[in-house]
């Protein structure tokens, strides 16, 4: 069998003072950080076939950005052309990349962006040298819940508050399976992927942040005694979040991030033990192509819309503080008009063409493979990717190849709770199931 190899190299991606933070319903300019963020690749080899991870500490990519970098790597004739899985952290407090939330993005910011995910793939592929992958299963049940819950009028309401005597019960459950990868060179080692379902959300406010996976990093780092590079993948988490509605205080701000990434930190570092060589290392890769239509208004919900909007039409929101989910709960009246406007919209002025997201497998031997999942998958999906997969370790990528934004099961629709609620760029009813299916084919 060839030799496996791998390479690794990183860059430094915060952006300068002033340009506005995504991750909310409106802008935030950046006045500050509190860790820096990074871009991270890490090229895999064996014999002639290669592979490729690009994680980037920001709230999402835009699949015409993944597209541009993919296309310079066939420009320039890179083995890494349609073979690099490119994802992101989605943390709240990093710049705008995308039109998810309107363009807000900075022009000089995306050019370097672009330009230093070049440079350190370039970096990684020079460093190629044989390696050994090592990996391991564990679990955290204690960090996440399901953020959306069923009120006892029987609506889905997305953080209802804490200890709010309406919640009757949470909407589903969570995906607490946590997969390691670590890679070694000569005997020590060089890196560590973590794969784990939790919304990167801890923060808000307009300071940078690499949130909860900067800090838990760090902790590692600490404990282990050396600067180990930690990448995190984000698995299914677009109705998964951090709050635990039933205990006191707020769980927002820096503090909070540094808490989570401690946690996840230690159950990590406790589940190293564990971690078995892999001797089957040959690499595959393949993707698939699947439709991902906007979403259809009904008459009901245009009607519902259109009443609200009357109601609220002369709302603003104050100055001085985000906008965020809890101001549904408590139906602010800016807010309301925010969704009203936002469904009216997806029936006055909706997006007829046709939208195709493109979908990535990484294989290693028999036992590991990687799978990308171009949005803020529901953790639903999540399970129906592992179900259908031959691999028993599947690493899902959420925020992986683009972001088309929440995507969850039929079921999850129609009945309240703010992913789901109607725009112009949400994804139809049936994406969910089209993603699982796509996945399965490149998982056989």
């Amino acid at each position: 069998m060839a030799q496996f190899e791998f390479g690794y190299a990183q860059n430094d991606i915060t952006p300068s003072y002033g340009i506005p933070l995504c991750g909310y319903f409106n802008p935030r300019p950046n006045q500050g950080a509190y860790d820096r963020l990074a871009v991270k690749a890490a090229v895999f080899r064996t014999g002639n076939e290669y592979a490729a991870i690009v994680s980037y500490d920001l709230c999402l990519l835009d699949a015409k950005f993944v597209e541009k970098l993919n296309q310079r790597l066939k420009d320039a004739k890179s083995p890494l052309a349609d073979r690099t899985l490119f994802c992101a952290t989605h943390t709240h407090t990093g710049p705008y990349t995308s039109i998810l939330f309107d363009d807000n993005s900075d022009e000089k910011y995306m050019e370097d962006l672009e330009e230093k995910t070049i440079a350190v793939l370039a970096d990684a592929f020079l460093s190629l040298a044989p390696a050994e992958l090592f990996t391991a299963k564990t679990e955290c049940s204690t960090l996440a819940f399901n953020r959306r819950y069923i009120m006892k009028n029987g609506k889905t309401l997305t953080n209802p508050g804490k200890f709010n005597p309406e919640i009757d019960h949470p909407e589903g459950g969570i995906d607490p399976e946590i997969i390691l990868m670590q890679i070694r060179q000569f005997d020590r080692p060089v890196l560590l992927i973590a794969n784990i379902s939790n919304h990167t959300d801890t923060i808000g406010g307009n300071i940078v942040s690499a949130d909860w996976p900067g800090r838990m990093e760090k902790v590692i780092q600490q404990e282990v005694g050396f600067d180990l590079p930690v990448m995190t993948i984000i698995a299914p988490q677009g109705n998964i979040n951090h709050f635990n509605v039933n205990t006191p205080g707020s769980q927002t701000g820096y503090d909070e991030a540094c808490r989570i990434g401690k946690a996840y930190a230690h159950v990590i570092l406790s589940a190293l033990y564990q971690l078995k060589k892999q001797e089957n290392t040959q690499i595959s890769s393949k993707y698939c192509t699947v439709s991902a239509p906007y979403l259809q208004l009904t008459d009901e919900e245009y009607a519902e819309a259109k009443e609200v909007y009357a109601r609220t039409k002369d709302a603003v929101m104050e100055d001085g503080r985000d906008f965020t989910s809890e101001d549904i709960a408590r139906e602010v009246p800016a807010v309301m008009k925010f969704f009203a406007e936002m469904a009216i919209a997806c029936r006055e002025n909706p997006i007829n063409e046709e939208r195709i997201v493109r979908q990535i497998m990484i294989g290693f031997g028999d036992e590991l493979a990687i799978v990308s999942v171009p949005c803020e998958p529901f953790v639903e999906i999540g399970y129906g990717i592992r179900k259908n997969s031959r691999f028993p370790l599947t690493v899902l990528a959420a925020l992986g190849m683009g972001e088309i934004g929440y995507v969850g099961m039929p079921w999850h629709y129609g009945n309240g709770g703010y992913e789901t609620s109607p725009s112009r760029t949400l994804a139809d009813r049936t994406v969910g199931e089209a993603l699982i299916a796509g996945a399965a084919e490149l998982l056989k």
